[in-house]
């Protein structure tokens, strides 16, 4: 890609991080963990810890994507920091893991809700084709991308805005809903002391997802006009928006509903929270609406996922670190190669993964790359001092050390909710690390 094609600007670059983020998460998620905690304090307690680590990662991101302004974004930085070993591992964790398996559990989300609209076309088969057409689309170049994308978040906003508005006013102002509000303020927790906390922590992993992908504009750094000024404003302007939405949205979900009561007729969790809400509050009519309007929503949140994953396999490539042709793009400036690995992961991790397993797997991947990219600003601080900082993270170094003691709690929770978890992550890492004489064979392409 060329260096000097910078397409995106300010209003684009806050519009990939919100488009990025929200998407199925803070519909779906709640509902895997609400019951187990048992109070709407409780719940809302989990969003906040979750997007306060978001919150703290965007601002080290914010420094590291103004200081080195390249499409990579955090693969590149643990490389610069910690040499290419460490960031081979970092960038296949990070990128052909982690963003393929949220893209798989996006696209099947997408899929399930077509498949409630138009019950003929089995929810796979609108999984796929949705990945198929998006994939295409982005073989275009970032301008048509960027205009899709722009399009479809205003509209996304402007749905979860008035789902927030519509449901708020159903609570407070409608009729027989005024015993659950009461429920739920009373409803004390079945759990107590640490056993509360590490569940809340634990179930961060799950809210976490629903944050995933605020780091999307530094992956297309090298697609932002004037990324010094543009890239921490569109990281602390989106996602400080879209920690707004969600909390509200989660208002509404705990108004609506005792958590403790969040659970299906085999005493499972709600995976489908949000459908579940509007119809509790709005009818059946209103649950079919919902069908279409999770499918307006997931549309752009796919396309971003695709378009700025394919980012990180192209780096790689261009470093020598991944096969040499995904380094390659066309005359549209698009990553056509690394786009199409991309979408072959997503489907293949569509047809053998349940969506249960893709967010635990999501969660393990994000918490193998967490502490390292947090520890990456505080080596560069000291060894490159007086390589220029357009913007520098506040109160440092505590934000970081925060970050990082926040991380460690989080998968301390996540092995102590399963001791397999441990060995899975510790397996994974270790098949990545293997399978790098096979991937690291490429020469270096001009990037």
């Amino acid at each position: 890609m060329n260096k000097n094609s910078r397409d995106l600007g300010q209003f684009s670059a806050t519009v990939m991080v919100v488009t990025t983020v929200i998407g199925a998460g803070v519909f779906t998620t709640t509902g895997h963990f609400a019951a187990e905690l048992g109070s709407g304090w409780a719940v809302l307690l989990t969003w906040c810890v979750a997007s306060l680590i978001a919150i703290l990662s965007a601002l080290t991101t914010a420094e590291l994507g103004a200081m080195m302004p390249q499409s990579g974004g955090d693969y590149l930085y643990v490389r610069r920091a910690f040499g290419a070993r460490a960031s081979y591992l970092f960038g296949v964790i990070s990128g052909p893991a982690a963003w393929t398996v949220g893209s798989a559990f996006v696209a099947g989300t997408l899929g399930k809700h077509f498949n409630n609209l138009i019950p003929a076309i089995p929810d796979l088969v609108a999984s796929v084709a949705a990945v198929l057409i998006l994939t295409g689309l982005h073989t275009r170049g970032v301008r048509v991308g960027a205009l899709f994308n722009n399009t479809t978040t205003v509209l996304k906003v402007a749905l979860i805005a008035g789902f927030i508005a519509a449901g708020m006013a159903a609570i407070f102002w409608g009729e027989g809903t005024a015993a659950a509000v009461e429920a739920t303020a009373l409803q004390p927790s079945p759990l107590q002391g640490w056993a509360l906390v590490e569940k809340i922590f634990f179930s961060s992993i799950f809210a976490g997802f629903a944050f995933a992908g605020y780091n999307a504009v530094a992956l297309m750094a090298g697609e932002v006009r004037d990324p010094g000024r543009n890239i921490p404003r569109a990281l602390i302007i989106g996602l400080g928006g879209v920690t707004v939405l969600y909390l509200l949205v989660n208002l509404v979900f705990v108004l609506a509903t005792d958590p403790a009561q969040m659970v299906d007729a085999e005493g499972n969790g709600i995976s489908d929270l949000g459908t579940f809400t509007a119809q509790r509050l709005f009818g059946d009519d209103a649950a079919t609406l919902f069908d279409l309007v999770f499918v307006l929503l997931l549309i752009s949140t796919l396309s971003s996922c695709i378009q700025v994953s394919s980012r990180i396999s192209w780096r790689m490539a261009c470093d020598g670190q991944m096969p040499a042709g995904l380094g390659r793009s066309n005359s549209k400036n698009a990553p056509t190669h690394a786009l199409c690995l991309q979408a072959l992961l997503i489907i293949l991790s569509l047809a053998f993964l349940a969506r249960k397993e893709l967010l635990l797997l999501n969660g393990m991947c994000t918490l193998i790359v967490d502490v390292p990219l947090a520890l990456t600003i505080i080596r560069l601080r000291r060894s490159e001092p007086e390589t220029p900082r357009p913007f520098r993270v506040p109160l440092y170094p505590w934000i970081p050390l925060i970050r990082i003691l926040l991380s460690a709690y989080i998968g301390y929770a996540f092995i102590m909710e399963d001791t397999w978890n441990g060995p899975k992550a510790v397996g994974l890492m270790a098949a990545v690390l293997l399978l790098q004489p096979i991937l690291a064979r490429g020469r270096k392409e001009r990037s």
